[in-house]
């Protein structure tokens, strides 16, 4: 397997790892030219020896580079290298799983869930009209970047089981988990999700596009009432209610939930069992969706601010089910047989980790060393990772949610895991679990390391969690570095949204007497998306009453831009406020 450093195909040198598996692994990467960012999937020679597996890997690269679409992750390069192995050059992502984010919410606003949606079938209208079905449209093989001022566009992962219509048969050779379990899954190679699957695709019969919208449409109704529409611990179970069972209402599924009755009436059309009966492409589902946005209202876009990182528990998302709280179960079915499949590439930054087992359990000289005083499960698991195996060690800590629940050194263990396995979102839950049960684990070096990575990310809702992690380190005293870090970042980053939530985190755990706000403010006012935002920074300076104020107030009265093709004109985009400011130039001057 290639080391960090060795350079591949004289072109891309190996800076870190993002994820393995018993298949392959994914790595950080640049190109040496141009020293680009990039990540490198590589399949394990061994398994390249498999006629199977290389078939996948070799559909997966030729459907991705198909399929140049913006909501689609980017493959730029193919290739076989010396020693016989496969390697796949991908575009490098940050940003969330939606899987991650439906594990810490539960549930998506409706208007949220038909944004990120739509985006979902942008992608699927150009891959079927390039003659691919992806075939594998789940939670799992979405994520969520920043994009075109979109926190919440969509991008699609994981072309490896893509059907193509133009690749010489007429039927399915792998589709249904029923008729052909058996030659798929000899080698080890993942082949479905039944949660997600379309009734014509769980049976092997010949499918188009529309069973990607059937498995969208389930992803949807999941997005919104908080559990999928079809639940059954039987594989062949789940599959016949797909393919005979009624879809249960909105209102069966979560008797609280307030949506629009087009809302459903969408979703419930994409879930019809005939395929010939659904909507019948995806450029008439985005048709569709628009018009119940027209008439239900936009709504605001973007991540919502994620409720407290500090949960009460945590639910197992690597086992055939998991428990909801309220005793509702929320199936994560797969059919898996052996090894893994290479991992999906989600984010970017490779996280830095020790080497021996003990540092990944909290050291130095405030806490004793040794199994009795982490627990045997901690240990057990702090080992797993020092062997590089950080999804065995969040399974295993997972598979003892009731010792571990409690337990601050394995929450810190397990917060280790899930951000070397890049579930940063995850990470941060149970690092805050930890440190509220163990207060002087806020000082916890690797914690503190992959936290800081996490913060220097782009995808919002991440940071968020970031910046709440900083304000339980900070309210439980740690050596002041944490507070120091919320109270700059309210204080002056050049980032409004980031700047905007540590100070709502500052005030919350009684740091507001430190942020500079004067100087925030300004910033809000020099950086507001549009009028009306920075109205809102007019008025918060003049409720400063800091006279320091007026230059910047009299410059915002006129901020001038050029519009316009061949006849330019001058445009004062801060007309809105000229009263606003001038009266708080007033007011200041009175003082």
């Amino acid at each position: 397997m290639p080391r960090i450093g060795e350079v591949l195909d004289s072109r891309y040198r190996i800076t870190g790892v993002l994820g393995s598996g018993g298949m392959g692994c994914v790595y950080l990467a640049e190109h040496v030219s141009i020293k680009r960012p990039l990540a490198l999937k590589l399949l394990h020679p061994e398994v390249g020896e498999i006629d199977e597996v290389t078939k996948r890997f070799e559909r997966e690269a030729f459907a991705i580079g198909r399929v140049d679409h913006p909501n689609c992750v980017n493959v730029s390069d193919f290739g076989k290298l010396s020693d016989g192995t496969f390697y796949m050059v991908l575009e490098l992502l940050d940003g969330v799983l939606l899987s991650d984010l439906l594990e810490r919410e539960e549930r998506l606003d409706w208007k949220r869930v038909l944004r990120i949606g739509r985006h979902i079938l942008s992608a699927l209208d150009y891959a079927h009209g390039a003659g691919i079905i992806h075939r594998d449209v789940k939670p799992e093989n979405v994520i969520l970047v920043e994009q075109d001022d979109d926190p919440d566009f969509a991008k699609i992962l994981d072309f490896g089981i893509a059907k193509l219509h133009d690749d010489g048969t007429s039927r399915d050779d792998d589709t249904s988990p029923l008729s052909h379990d058996a030659k798929l899954t000899q080698h080890g190679v993942t082949i479905g999700t039944p949660t997600y699957i379309a009734p014509e695709q769980a049976y092997g019969q010949s499918i188009d596009g529309r069973a990607d919208l059937y498995s969208l449409s389930v992803m949807m109704y999941e997005m919104i009432t908080g559990v999928p529409p079809f639940d059954c611990d039987d594989v062949g179970g789940l599959l016949r209610m797909h393919v005979s069972a009624p879809v249960p209402r909105f209102e069966e599924a979560a008797p609280d939930l307030d949506v629009p009755d087009t809302v459903e009436a969408l979703i419930r059309h994409g879930l019809e069992k005939k395929a010939c009966d659904r909507i019948g492409s995806a450029a008439a589902y985005i048709e569709r969706v628009d018009e119940v946005l027209r008439e239900e209202g936009p709504g605001q876009s973007g991540l919502r601010a994620i409720p407290s990182i500090v949960a009460d528990g945590f639910r197992d998302t690597l086992t055939s089910s998991g428990v909801r709280e309220g005793g509702k179960k929320k199936p994560v079915k797969r059919i898996v047989a052996g090894a893994l499949l290479v991992l999906a590439l989600i984010s970017v930054t490779a996280f830095a980790f020790g080497r021996k087992g003990p540092d990944y359990l909290p050291n130095g000289p405030l806490l004793p060393i040794g199994p009795t005083a982490y627990g045997p499960e901690a240990e057990t698991a702090a080992a797993m990772l020092s062997q590089g195996r950080p999804q065995a060690a969040v399974s295993y800590l997972m598979g003892h949610r009731q010792e571990v629940r409690e337990a601050p050194y394995a929450q810190m263990v397990l917060g280790h895991a899930q951000a070397s396995a890049q579930r940063n979102i995850l990470a941060l839950s149970a690092y805050a679990k930890a440190v509220k049960l163990e207060p002087k684990l806020a000082k916890d070096k690797l914690m503190r390391t992959n936290l800081a990575l996490i913060l220097d990310k782009k995808a919002p809702g991440i940071v968020d969690d970031a910046i709440e992690l900083l304000g339980v380190l900070a309210s439980v005293g740690d050596d002041g570095t944490a507070a120091d870090q919320l109270v700059d970042l309210a204080s002056s980053s050049k980032d409004a949204r980031r700047r905007q939530k540590a100070m709502a985190v500052a005030d919350e755990v009684g740091l507001a007497d430190q942020v500079d706000r004067f100087g925030s403010y300004l910033l809000d006012l020099q950086q507001g998306q549009d009028c009306a935002a920075r109205k809102e920074a007019v008025a918060k300076l003049r409720t400063l009453g800091d006279k320091k104020a007026i230059p910047a107030l009299r410059r915002a009265r006129k901020r001038i831009r050029t519009e316009g093709g061949i006849i330019k004109r001058k445009v004062n985009t801060n007309a809105c406020l000229r009263t606003d400011a001038a009266e708080a130039i007033r007011y200041l001057n009175r003082l």
